[in-house]
């Protein structure tokens, strides 16, 4: 910086991108109330629907294919994303994630949701299927679109278990990635039931309720990833907006120096110029 125009024209670029950054903070904060509502709201629901099945599947274990156990020989992971940056570490988390997945594991194939997801892995990994573009407008059809895929697959024998890497969300303050083993579903052993009784039948049951299951657990993991997002989004602005802050402060007291420094020269070139007419007048 050689001058003070240089300065303001810094200063003013940087108060600018506050402006900015403390939009985009609002933004995600109001996203964030709306999707952490529906996760919480949510959730004691899917949870109930989670532990009827798996009860079914410890009772019952030749009620559906989905509760039978595998070798896990052709497994897909289904690593979920987001389609947007400027939310911190939360993109680069997932595919670290993943990546340490795949490399512990052989024949692994790989779906991706979300485009940063898709841009790191599709470097060093094949990626079987991708989608993008389903958070801005989130709803229960993109489940049903992402729950077809991994059924269709799985039935037909192109992968026999299925994981799911997403960002699970705790607080606003706490969400980190995960993997679950999704299909099939594992036995819960404790206080399972011993009797069923179902109406119109066993299979007809089963197979309604086994499809709506996993669109709810999609659909919840969905929500979770996209709440996390939100909340590292927020959180990654108001650190930039604090940084920001804080340049502003720093490139204000270099100007005034400067400032400073050029009045300081100003009053020795006139202080000099004083005393030289005095000892030309004597």
């Amino acid at each position: 910086m050689r001058n003070l125009q240089e300065f303001r024209r810094r200063i003013r670029a940087v108060k600018d991108l506050i402006q900015v950054t403390k939009a985009m903070k609002t933004v995600s904060a109001a996203r964030l109330r709306r999707t952490q509502n529906k996760v919480v709201n949510y959730k004691p629901y899917a949870e109930r629907i989670k532990i009827m099945l798996s009860e079914l599947a410890y009772a019952i274990p030749h009620a559906h294919r989905l509760f039978q156990p595998t070798e896990e020989k052709k497994p897909l992971l289904l690593v979920i994303s987001s389609d947007k940056g400027l939310c911190g570490p939360f993109n680069y988390n997932v595919v670290r994630k993943a990546l340490d997945f795949l490399r512990s594991r052989e024949g692994v194939r790989l779906a991706v949701i979300g485009r940063k997801g898709r841009e790191g892995l599709k470097r060093v990994y094949k990626i079987e299927k991708s989608i993008t573009n389903i958070f801005q407008k989130l709803n229960f059809s993109h489940a049903k679109e992402i729950t077809d895929y991994l059924l269709s697959g799985y039935y037909s024998g192109d992968w026999d278990s299925v994981f799911v890497l997403y960002t699970q969300f705790f607080s606003v303050g706490r969400y980190y990635p995960t993997v679950e083993r999704f299909i099939p579903i594992p036995p819960f052993k404790e206080g399972a039931p011993q009797e069923f009784i179902f109406e119109p039948g066993l299979e007809e049951v089963v197979d309604g309720l086994m499809q709506h299951y996993i669109e709810l657990e999609i659909w919840r993991i969905l929500l979770e990833s996209s709440t996390a997002e939100h909340a590292a989004r927020m959180i990654a602005m108001d650190q930039a907006t604090r940084n920001a802050q804080d340049m502003v402060r720093s490139l204000t007291l270099q100007m005034n120096k400067l400032r400073q420094e050029k009045i300081t020269k100003e009053l020795l070139d006139i202080v000099t110029a004083i005393e030289a007419m005095k000892k030309s007048q004597i």
